[in-house]
């Protein structure tokens, strides 16, 4: 039968200002890191209330590496969104209130593969100190005070993965609008794309910054051969992922009495999603589709920009395991 441990890696600790912590993950085989956002809520006004991606500010990025290679790089927004739309986890917290100066509770699973607690998809076993944890914190970030942390982490002893997932940040500042192209990793096999622009798709003329979107290998269309964001964005409810995945939303109303009536339907805004789509090349969890690329010369996103501006891919990439035991 199988076992797992898991334990805490860091108590509660308060960071003292901006910049990174470091810290030695465990040497079993790794399924899954718990980060644990702990601050106070900011609500002196009603209006600076947030539930969940202000709060994830506080995490300007997390950095797993092995041996000083990334195998995680992105912002604690990012891998919330990954956690939501990819993995298909749901983002609990405790004490999720408008109460000023109450404490929040945020988790934020960090996984080595499509699920947790999968033996054959985890980081291998490791000597201590050379699997790392960075955590780089915004600790004056808008939405909080008196930031907190904690660490857990789930470890599967005597685990053999094949497999190991590998996440990291493309950083592109668009030049203009039309087409613009996001070159890719190649070696692994990429089972997805988390995609980010800074404009979404909002107002009476929307004109999103990942506009329409397709995938090349050496300079041939594959399986996205072109989609609109939004169109995209709705597709994830074809997987099963909830609109909207954070829960978020508000419904308005003219309170100007005490006679009970009802709201106004609600409406979704500023969703934690609302700025992302995800190139799904892994929909039936069994590879079928995914995209190899070894031996290619060029794997890249094609955008078919509607405003420039900033934009981050996050390619989704299945490791062979070796890779980190040779």
């Amino acid at each position: 039968m199988a076992d797992f441990i898991h334990s805490i890696l860091r108590t509660n600790n308060t960071p003292a200002a901006d910049g990174d912590v470091v810290l030695d993950l465990p040497v079993n085989p790794l399924t899954l890191i718990l980060l644990h956002i702990n601050p106070l809520a900011e609500t002196s006004t009603i209006t600076t209330h947030r539930l969940l991606e202000a709060l994830l500010a506080a995490v300007g990025n997390v950095r797993v590496t092995h041996k000083g290679a990334s195998v995680i790089d992105a912002s604690g927004v990012d891998l919330a969104v990954l956690a939501l739309l990819w993995h298909r986890f749901t983002m609990w917290q405790s004490n999720a209130v408008e109460t000023d100066n109450d404490r929040r509770s945020l988790v934020l699973p960090i996984c080595f593969g499509r699920g947790a607690y999968t033996p054959n998809e985890c980081f291998p076993e490791t000597r201590k100190g050379e699997l790392q944890l960075t955590l780089t914190f915004d600790i004056a970030a808008a939405g909080f005070d008196a930031l907190n942390y904690s660490v857990e982490t789930v470890e599967l002893p005597g685990a053999s993965p094949e497999t190991v997932q590998k996440v990291t940040t493309l950083a592109q500042t668009l030049a203009a609008t039309g087409q613009n192209d996001v070159d890719l990793p190649i070696g692994n096999v990429l089972r997805g794309i988390l995609c980010f622009g800074t404009t979404g798709y909002a107002g009476a003329t929307p004109a999103p910054t990942l506009g329409q979107l397709s995938v090349y290998k050496d300079n041939r269309q594959i399986g996205y051969t072109a989609s609109d964001f939004e169109v995209l964005r709705g597709l994830l409810g074809v997987r099963g992922v909830p609109f909207p995945p954070d829960l978020r939303h508000i419904h308005s109303g003219t309170y100007t009495t005490t006679v009970a009536g009802d709201s106004r339907e609600p409406e979704v805004g500023a969703s934690i999603d609302d700025n992302y789509a995800l190139l799904d090349f892994d929909p039936n969890r069994d590879d079928m589709y995914s995209l190899e690329t070894q031996g290619a010369g060029r794997v890249n996103v094609r955008l078919d920009a509607e405003a420039a501006n900033a934009v981050r891919i996050l390619p989704i990439e299945r490791v062979v395991a070796g890779q980190f035991t040779s």
